[in-house]
């Protein structure tokens, strides 16, 4: 068997098998959209990242539950709009729901009929954390606390201020200047509460407020020489505690304050940190000890609650973007599974046997002239209008039968998923292609009588013939299950090598 023989025999067989994986690519996508397998296994995954390994009572699915009712998550779920695709969206969802009564499949989204495929790492984060009301517990508790610090300076000058006017006499001494700071320290707090300022920053301007009105105090009582003792005692102990600076509460200390069903409660935020402690009993105890563990990780990376929130975030989204990888694996698995057992099917339905297909390749040159022709000008024309092939390797493995998804649960980055998504514009053609030739070619597939006549031959026992079909079909539905973008881009690889290497004509003994 000569060596350009040899091409055109891998060159049909390929073509072939792109041509059954596009078609079990069809089918499985149907089954994939009609079971909304991405979609239900998405929010498995996000169930399994809450519930840990803990027990899951009707409560803690409630969470879940009200988590993707979040607007973020919702936002996500884009629903058919106008009167057909809401008709064919509707007969889809129809036929999920006949499948999950039959089958006796729990609903997966508590009601609704979808719900998203792919969720970002930001936006479960953001929802999350909305959910936990983290940001609001953060304000109220860093406003307590500059509250706090500003009332104990007051209370600790008003103590000397009451001393020093017993000591003279004079109930008024310095009595507008003291209401001058308090009111400076209530502007500041009002910045404050309108996220005008940072607490840092507002801290910064209530010392420098304080520190101002000791200065001028100083200065006022040094003119009175009866007085001069009672500075000289007092005064470095009064400036002293009143600069000393009071410590932010740390991201850790609030999610605790937040999440933990005991403990003491500050009164000034112990309305809002009840009610939402009520809120959040159904909250998982695994997930409570995951956002403790990663409020504790953030809060060793920074210095401020603000930044505390934001770096929480992060860490959630850290955690979220983990456990999506390995979600991915699971689902590219059970994929691979559907696809394998697909593609068996559609080797037996379509009698797709690998060993006759070699066999009528190798034997029949007018077949093998007319797919080498098709596959040189189908392999040609995409190459002249999409460029250069995105190659397989390139690409993270695909999670249905090597057709990618814009909402898979894979956790592709964008210029992965931009050229994952050309290459699938390039396989949508390539199916459009084939649609338009593959009813002028003769594929050495079917159950015609040639094909039963040569895979059961009268003089060959059964017990020979029958093993080697169905290893004939186990080899074909493992190639289609290899995926479609797998073959055309082998295909295609395949062809320059051969056009490189010449004509490859057959010669007069094949």
């Amino acid at each position: 068997m000569s060596f350009p023989l040899i091409f055109d025999i891998a060159l049909g067989l390929l073509f072939i098998f792109l041509t059954l994986s596009l078609l079990a690519s069809e089918i499985q996508e149907l089954i994939t959209t009609i079971l909304q397998w991405r979609a239900e296994h998405l929010k498995k995954s996000i169930e399994n990242l809450i519930f840990g390994g803990g027990e899951k009572d009707t409560i803690h699915y409630e969470f879940v539950e009200e988590l993707y009712r979040s607007p973020l998550i919702k936002a996500l779920n884009q629903e058919a709009k106008g009167l057909l695709p809401q008709f064919f969206r509707g007969i889809i969802h129809g036929l999920g729901a006949a499948y999950r009564g039959v089958s006796g499949t729990p609903e997966t989204f508590g009601g609704r009929s979808t719900g998203p495929s792919y969720i970002p790492a930001q936006t479960f984060a953001e929802a999350l954390l909305q959910k936990l009301k983290l940001d609001t517990v953060a304000q109220k508790t860093s406003e307590l606390t500059l509250k706090q610090f500003c009332r104990e300076k007051l209370t600790l000058i008003d103590r000397i201020l009451q001393s020093l006017r017993h000591s003279v006499g004079d109930d008024s001494l310095l009595e507008i200047e003291f209401d001058g700071l308090r009111r400076q320290l209530i502007e500041i707090t009002k910045d404050f509460r309108g996220n005008r300022i940072s607490l840092s920053k507002a801290m910064d301007e209530a010392i420098a407020q304080l520190s101002y009105f000791l200065d001028n105090t100083e200065a006022f009582l040094n003119h009175n020489n009866l007085n001069q003792d009672i500075i000289r005692a007092r005064l470095p102990f009064l400036r002293q505690a009143v600069l000393q600076r009071k410590p932010e509460p740390t991201i850790y200390e609030v999610l605790v304050l937040l999440i933990e069903e005991e403990g003491e409660v500050p009164g000034d935020i112990a309305d809002i940190v009840q009610d939402l402690r009520q809120q959040l009993q159904a909250l998982p105890p695994e997930l409570r000890q995951n956002m403790l563990a990663l409020a504790e990780q953030a809060q060793g990376k920074v210095g401020s609650l603000s930044d505390g929130v934001r770096q929480l975030k992060f860490e959630v989204e850290s955690w979220f973007d983990r456990s999506m990888d390995r979600a991915s694996g699971v689902y590219r698995r059970n994929a691979k599974g559907v696809a394998i057992t697909l593609g068996l099917l559609t080797a037996i339905l379509t009698n797709s046997d690998a060993f006759l297909m070699i066999d009528r390749l190798a034997q029949d040159t007018s077949m093998r002239s007319a797919i080498t022709q098709t596959t040189n000008q189908l392999v040609a024309q995409q190459f002249q209008v999409a460029g250069e092939t995105v190659p397989t390797d390139a690409i993270p493995a695909p999670p249905l039968n090597g057709d990618f998804a814009t909402d898979s649960t894979a956790a592709l980055s964008p210029e992965q998923r931009a050229s994952a998504k050309d290459l699938q514009t390039n396989l949508i053609t390539v199916r459009e292609a084939l649609s338009n030739v593959l009813g002028e070619l003769p594929l050495p597939i079917g159950w015609s009588q040639e094909n039963l006549a040569r895979q059961f031959p009268p003089n060959i026992s059964r017990f020979i013939v029958i093993p080697k079909l169905l290893a004939g079909w186990l080899v074909t539905g493992i190639a289609i299950s290899m995926g479609a973008n797998f073959w055309f881009d082998l295909l295609g690889k395949i062809v320059r090598v051969r056009n490189t290497g010449g004509s490859g004509k057959p010669s007069a003994t094949d």
